[in-house]
Order: C-alpha cells, then sequence, then structure tokens
C-alpha cells in the first residue's frame, strides 16, 4: 500500500492544514485502521480543530519536520481527527486520558492505540520537539512507546483491556432516586462553591464562558437570589472585558486568567451562539444597555464573519494571523492616534484602557472596558457627545482592523453548532423585534435541512457542496430546538415535520429501548470503541439534556404522549448521574425542572385576518406563542393543531404541559385570561 499523506481530499479545513506534513497521515476510516491490524502498528491517533492555537504550534514545531516525521512514519499509522468532524472520537479519547492520566484531556490530544481494538494504552496532549517545562520530547515519547510497544506488548495489551471495561462502564446508566428540586439546590451549593465573588465566573483561570451553568443559573432565579447575582456579574463581566471584541462583536473561546481580560482569540460558533442567546434574554430581562450593545454587535459578527453562502454558518475564526496569535486584535497608542481625530482617539483611550499600561505581551493593549461612561464624562462632558465619539472611534478602527490579515476561517457548516445559532439568532429576533434577524435565522435553518438533514440517515457536516459523518444526537437535538424557535416566528410546515422526523430518529436510533437513556451516536453508526452516553455538559449544553427539552416541547405542542413518555424515561435513566455530579449535568436538570412543571403554550388559528388582532396581546417572553395557519395541507397537522388551525373564527388556546385552557376569541378575554393564569 502507498503510505504518503492522504489528507489532500479531505472535507475539514483543519485537515486540509496537514495535507503538506512530511507526515503520512490518514483520516480514520475503514482503510486506515485495516493498514493498522494488518501491519500491527500502533495508531498514533492526533486530534485538534481549525482555530486552536497550540494545535499550530505542534503542526509546527513537530509535523513539519522531517526527522520527527520519520520516527512517525516507521513506527505508526498516523490518523489526524478534526474533532468537530468527529466528536464521538473526541468524546472517547478525552474520556481515555482522563483515565490514563487522572487529569483532563484538551487540544491537540495526542493518544496512542492498540491496532487491533483501537483501545488506547498512552494519551498525552501537547509535547514539544524537545524538553520543555518538565515536558518529555515528542521524539523521545514516539521512541519510547515503539519500544514498549516491541518489547511488552501484552502488558499494555493487559493495561488497555481495562481502559475499555471502564470506558464500557461509564457508557452504563445509574438510576438514581432524587427529585428535581433536590437535583436544583444541589446544583446551586456547587456553583455557589466555585463562584468568582470579585471576578465573576466559576474557578480560577484559565477562565470558560461554562454556558450551561450559565442557562440553568437563568431557570434557577425565581428559587435563589444568589443565582441572580452570579449570572448577572459573570455576564458583566464578561461583556466589560477581554473576553468580548470591543470592535466588531463576539466572544473569544477563553481568558487566561481569573479578570477575564486577556484571551486565547480564537472564536466559536458554539459559544457565541450560547452567549448571544443568554445576553439577549439578559438585556429583555434587565434592560442594560451593556447587554443590548453586546447582543447587536455579535449578531453583526455573525452575519459579517461567520455567514457563508447557502445562509448557514461558519465553524470558527482562527487565534492566529500570519503576525502571531491575537495580532489581528491588538492595539497600541501610536496606532489608535494615527487611525483617529485626536478627540476620538483620547476618550476612546480612556475607555479602553490604552491610557495605562500594556496588557498583552507587554508590548501591546488588548481592549477591555477600564472606565465607565460617568468616569469620562465626570468633567462636564455631555454623555450623548461622549457616546457619538466612542461609536464613531469604534466603527474607525473597526474599518482600519479591516485592513490588516484576517485570521483564517474554518468554513465547515456543523449542525449542531448551526442549531444553536439558529434558536438564538431566532429567539433573540424575537425578543428585540428584529424580523431581520429572524429571517436570517430562517435561511440557516432551511440550509441545514437541505445540506444535511435532507439525507438519509442525517449528515453532521458540509462543506464546498460536500456532507460527511452521521448526525449525532447533539446534531439532531439543537436543529430541533432550532425548529420550535422558529415556528413561534412563522409556522413553516416544512420545519413542523423536521422537528417531528427529528424526534421519531431520536427515539428510534438514540434512546435505548428499554432503560431510554440516550447516546451520542446512532444505532446506524460505525461501531466504535464505546457508544458514549450523552448525559453530560461540556462547552456545550448536553445532547441527551437539549434533545429532552426538545422532545417535552414538541409533545406539548403535538399532544404527543410518546414523546413525553420518552423524555421521562430517559431522565429516570440519567438521575444517577445527575445525583453524583450535579454540576457536570446542569442542563438535565433543566430538563428535569421542565418536565416536573412545563411552560407555557400559546396556539393561535382561525381566519388570519381576525387572527392578527389576538397576535397583538402582549406577551410575556417565556411564553412560547405558535400562530398555527389554516395551511393548504392541513391533514399533515397533529390533530388537534389541526383544529386549532380551521378554526372559523379567532382562537387562541393556552397550554401547560397536557393541561389546556380556553379557546378565547376576543383581545379582551385572552387579555384577562393571561392576567389570570400567568404569573406576574
Amino acid at each position: 500500500m502507498e503510505r504518503n499523506n492522504q489528507l489532500d481530499q479531505s472535507l475539514s479545513p483543519y485537515l486540509l492544514q496537514h495535507a503538506a506534513n512530511p507526515v503520512h497521515w490518514q483520516e480514520w476510516n475503514r482503510a486506515s485502521l485495516q493498514t493498522a491490524r494488518r501491519l500491527q502498528r500502533p495508531i498514533l491517533l492526533s486530534i485538534g480543530y481549525s482555530a486552536c492555537h497550540w494545535c499550530h504550534v505542534m503542526a509546527h514545531e513537530s509535523f513539519e519536520s522531517e526527522v520527527i516525521a520519520g520516527l512517525m512514519n516507521d513506527h505508526f499509522i498516523n490518523i489526524k481527527v478534526d474533532r468537530e468532524e468527529r466528536p464521538d472520537l473526541d468524546r472517547i479519547y478525552q474520556l481515555a486520558h482522563q483515565l490514563l492520566t487522572g487529569r483532563g484531556g484538551g487540544w491537540p490530544l495526542t493518544v496512542f492505540l492498540d491496532p487491533e481494538t483501537q483501545a488506547p494504552f498512552f494519551a498525552g496532549t501537547y509535547f514539544p520537539p524537545e524538553r520543555r517545562h518538565g515536558l518529555i520530547s515528542f521524539p523521545e515519547l514516539l521512541e519510547r512507546i515503539h519500544e514498549i510497544w516491541t518489547t511488552r506488548r501484552e502488558e499494555l495489551r493487559a493495561q488497555h483491556l481495562q481502559v475499555q471495561e471502564a470506558l464500557q462502564a461509564i457508557a452504563q446508566p445509574r438510576a438514581g432516586g432524587g427529585r428535581p428540586g433536590e437535583y436544583a439546590e444541589a446544583l446551586l451549593g456547587q456553583l455557589a462553591a466555585s463562584f468568582d465573588n470579585e471576578h465573576g465566573g466559576f474557578g480560577t483561570a484559565p477562565k470558560f464562558p461554562q454556558a450551561p451553568l450559565l442557562m440553568a443559573l437563568e431557570d434557577l432565579l425565581e428559587r435563589d437570589e444568589q443565582a441572580e447575582r452570579m449570572l448577572a456579574d459573570t455576564l458583566d463581566a464578561m461583556a466589560r472585558f477581554g473576553l468580548f471584541d470591543h470592535l466588531g462583536g463576539g466572544f473569544f473561546r477563553y481568558a487566561t486568567d481569573t479578570a477575564w481580560e486577556i484571551p486565547h482569540f480564537e472564536k466559536m460558533l458554539s459559544d457565541n451562539a450560547l452567549l448571544l442567546g443568554l445576553f439577549a434574554r439578559a438585556a429583555q430581562r434587565w434592560q442594560q444597555p451593556r447587554f443590548h450593545a453586546v447582543v447587536e454587535r455579535t449578531v453583526a459578527w455573525l452575519m459579517d464573519a461567520m455567514r457563508l453562502e447557502n445562509g448557514a454558518f461558519a465553524a470558527s475564526l482562527d487565534a492566529d494571523n500570519e503576525d502571531g496569535e491575537g495580532a489581528f486584535y491588538v492595539w497600541t497608542p501610536g496606532q489608535i492616534d494615527e487611525t483617529l481625530p485626536a478627540a476620538q482617539a483620547q476618550v476612546f483611550c480612556a475607555r479602553h484602557g490604552l491610557d495605562g499600561p500594556p496588557n498583552f505581551e507587554n508590548r501591546s493593549w488588548h481592549l477591555v472596558t477600564a472606565k465607565g461612561l460617568d468616569e469620562l464624562t465626570g468633567n462636564g462632558r455631555n454623555r450623548a457627545a461622549v457616546s457619538y465619539l466612542l461609536e464613531q472611534a469604534r466603527l474607525g478602527l473597526l474599518q482600519a482592523r479591516g485592513r490588516r490579515q484576517a485570521p483564517a476561517l474554518d468554513d465547515k457548516l456543523i449542525a449542531g453548532w448551526n442549531g444553536l445559532a439558529i434558536a438564538s439568532l431566532g429567539e433573540a429576533g424575537r425578543l428585540f423585534g428584529r424580523s431581520d434577524w429572524q429571517q436570517q435565522a430562517g435561511a440557516a435553518l432551511d440550509a441545514v435541512a437541505v445540506n444535511l438533514f435532507g439525507h438519509e440517515p442525517p449528515r453532521s457536516v458540509w462543506r464546498a457542496g460536500r456532507s460527511a459523518q452521521t448526525a449525532n444526537l447533539e446534531d439532531h437535538a439543537t436543529v430541533l430546538l432550532a425548529c420550535l424557535e422558529l415556528l413561534q416566528w412563522r409556522f413553516e410546515l416544512r420545519w413542523l415535520n423536521l422537528a417531528r422526523r427529528i424526534a421519531r430518529r431520536i427515539s428510534r436510533q438514540f434512546a435505548d429501548p428499554v432503560s431510554g437513556a440516550l447516546y451520542f451516536t446512532s444505532t446506524d453508526h460505525e461501531t466504535l470503541l464505546t457508544r458514549p452516553l450523552a448525559f453530560s455538559d461540556d462547552a456545550v449544553p448536553s445532547a441527551a439534556g437539549m434533545a429532552i427539552l426538545g422532545l417535552l416541547q414538541l409533545g406539548h405542542l403535538c399532544a404527543d404522549t410518546d414523546l413525553l413518555q420518552l423524555a421521562e424515561l430517559a431522565l429516570a435513566t440519567a438521575s444517577g448521574d445527575i445525583e453524583r455530579a450535579p454540576a457536570a449535568h446542569a442542563t438535565l436538570i433543566r430538563a428535569a425542572l421542565e418536565a416536573e412543571r412545563p411552560g407555557w403554550q400559546l396556539l393561535l388559528g382561525g381566519p388570519a385576518e381576525a387572527l392578527d388582532s389576538l397576535a397583538t396581546v402582549s406577551m410575556p417572553p417565556e411564553v412560547s406563542v405558535y400562530r398555527v395557519p389554516a395551511l393548504d395541507a392541513i391533514d399533515e397537522l397533529p390533530t388537534h393543531l389541526a383544529k386549532i388551525a380551521s378554526a372559523s373564527k379567532a382562537t387562541a388556546v393556552l397550554c401547560a404541559g397536557t393541561r389546556c385552557l380556553g379557546p378565547w376569541h376576543e383581545v379582551q378575554e385572552l387579555t384577562t385570561a393571561l392576567r389570570q393564569h400567568l404569573p406576574s
């Protein structure tokens, strides 16, 4: 067999970045695994992603080296994986890394596998080309692994059998007996214990947004006063300091320090999708102008930097350009002075900290909000005039920054991340009264539906006319939630049918028929070392938690008791895992609370001209409102939706779970009913 680098035809931009390496990289597929078995060479599995800074560092230091590549090619079958394209493999081998090393993993992930079983026997992350900071050099590691494989193979196989058994055990659900309220109290206790009272967020550096925990705090605001403070303080810190791009909008991946000042500069669609929804809801809840600005600028960034030609959104922006990490984003006072008029430069530098010492590598300034407007107007300046100067300065610097070399864009369309973005963009449009945002969300959903869910089985990623990988539970769950959000804007039958088809696939392909446990991969997915459960949160909410939230909402909308029973069974099966680690299962706790006390849904139907008046009634944002039109294909609707849609006069029905109230036909009686039944 010809064993040269095989990545030149890859779909993934990350794999294409390695196509010119002297390493004989292969993709993870049947042919590369068979080659490893035939040659009895261990697999060197390297997992990373396009925007990962340390992935680029290791690639430059080691994978571009002829000497190191020679060692890799002589002793191993080298397989490169994009973790965004194959989150199933990343999930399995990150957990294996934790079992083998006793600590969390990261990227690049470096794992050595037995060619017969793909079981891991050694794992690490970044390795330097020579000994450094207590780390073994990568060439030394390669030689040592080769020697151990050659001389102690059976011993290694006994070890990795134990790892394999541990992975299999972890993939078994553990039932418990707690109640949702008990889970919520335990979660609040864990969050309070790890909350950074000085800077916001949880734990110490590095500081991640941890959106699933913040979304859980949203749902617990009425239960605990401290929940509101933790949520508000964290959102405020992320908006004020260096995690947010104050010129162009959007959030960076994480902060390297406890005060949220200096980030790693990659921007991920997944993070920004979740934070967009959080800030849109927070802006509506607290009427905070800073949060409104964050939403407006993040949407603008999505539209300008991340939108693909088909209307969907790209995966990520790199941290680096040719001048290094963060070079696209940082400034000096001299650059500000050269770009802006003096009055704008002065107030902008004071606002964003450039009148103090540099905060980035002792020579540049990464923008933070160093002074509030009150501080800038304390000398009698007009507040409106200062705000105008700051906005003109921002626009001028944004235009100047556009002339720099932009970080590379990973233009993969990922179903799961687009589902998150579509749902949040649609919700932001609904809360802000921006139908243009909802229109863009609808276009993105149609792109996902055609390019990925138009296949059977559905696909997970698309790029340049090609789709790949069987869609996982995260893909299904987030697109389901996106459909449900956009149905509140416009009740399109194609979106309802897509939601119902996704729910059927979740039931048939991802749920254990006996226990109801929800797995990350489908039954028609390729067989891997283990089939991982989808219970725990990571950077995004757990796929199982999102799926259950979607099943509950769709089940109540369509009066489908099968979906409701599946959601209840899945929650019961996950209860043991929730009890053991509440903070790792915040989304499942949210789903359990929703199952116990379902949210309100308002269904509106009848002739369009009569329905317009009912649709003008002011509605709390937590109520899901579906305006069901009298469709030509009304027989395709579930029975109770068809009944409402075909009503002879304007009709409103208010439902919480399986309990429905009404119908009401006049504006005044609907307004009175809402005042009576909804919490104030």
